[in-house]
């Protein structure tokens, strides 16, 4: 039994759940308030349902397993870093049997199976560990699987949602999982992060001009990969714009309300530009717009 003293309380989906109580108290304290990515949590609650099994790739310590294990068959989650692992597997133990559709991974989604370097720039657990970060402050040596054969290890057959929050990594992976896509066409939970392309730390306008170039060409060439989807969706324009103040902010939320496909991907390449890091979902299923904001 693990004492109490160690855990927080937060509520998911109407239930209490327990985490490690520490460094992310704070980071649970929103995710418990409602105010952590209600983007992220409206497409769960839309395309996880009780018939298939969803994955989590990069799912950390688990605040995405904790509320998609509610709404899947079974759920799937994948985090190399080991230190977040560690916690991701206490997260989910304190919380058996809500949490028994469960299996962990502490493998790296990665183009060809092997091991690899994997780094953060910080000590790690932090949500920030990538393939871009393998000469960071802290690295490991980690077990790397192809998606195509870790999916056949495990005999996943019924899935349709899929989760990629890998910080930079998506960039060469997924070049290597677009014939599962094409083939299977899970709905896909993509986050993009072109702010970890090209040097972090330039100066000059030509420079960053470069550096902004380079960010758009790797989104656009994502994006034409992944073409086949029938929609695309921005999680944000189903939210709240939470208050919002700069100009840019405010436009690209109103950007993202507009449901049309070239729009989306509009959104996309402004953020890439900028370095922002964005979400998109992919799918064939229509996402109804009528439908009330979660609150």
């Amino acid at each position: 039994m693990v004492p109490q003293s160690s855990q927080l309380r937060v509520t998911v989906e109407g239930n209490p759940v327990h985490v490690r109580r520490g460094k992310n108290d704070g980071f649970w304290s929103n995710y418990d308030r409602g105010i952590w990515e209600p983007g992220t949590q409206a497409v769960f609650r839309r395309f996880i349902d009780k018939q298939h099994s969803y994955i989590d790739i990069g799912a950390w310590i688990g605040p995405t397993l904790l509320l998609g294990c509610q709404l899947a068959k079974r759920a799937y989650g994948v985090e190399p870093d080991p230190i977040a692992y560690a916690e991701l597997v206490e997260n989910i133990k304190y919380n058996r049997p809500l949490t028994n559709n469960v299996r962990l991974f502490n493998i790296c989604i990665t183009p060809v199976s092997g091991k690899v370097s994997f780094g953060s720039r910080g000590d790690g657990g932090d949500s920030m560990s990538s393939l871009l970060f393998s000469s960071g402050r802290t690295s490991w040596t980690v077990d790397g699987m192809s998606l195509q054969e870790w999916i056949e290890r495990n005999e996943i057959n019924d899935c349709n949602f899929i989760k990629i929050d890998i910080e930079g990594g998506e960039y060469s992976v997924l070049p290597t999982m677009t014939a599962y896509l094409r083939s299977h066409r899970p709905t896909l939970h993509l986050s993009l992060h072109p702010c970890f392309l090209g040097q972090q730390e330039v100066r000059g306008v030509n420079a960053k001009l470069k550096r902004s170039l380079l960010r758009l060409e790797n989104t656009i060439r994502i994006l034409k990969m992944l073409r086949f989807y029938e929609y695309f969706y921005d999680p944000r324009g189903k939210v709240p714009s939470l208050g919002m103040t700069s100009l840019y902010s405010c436009l690209r939320h109103c950007l993202a309300k507009i449901r049309w496909k070239p729009v989306a991907l509009l959104v996309m390449c402004m953020d890439s530009i900028r370095g922002n890091s964005s979400a998109l979902v992919l799918t064939d299923q229509k996402w109804d717009v009528t439908a009330a904001s979660p609150s």
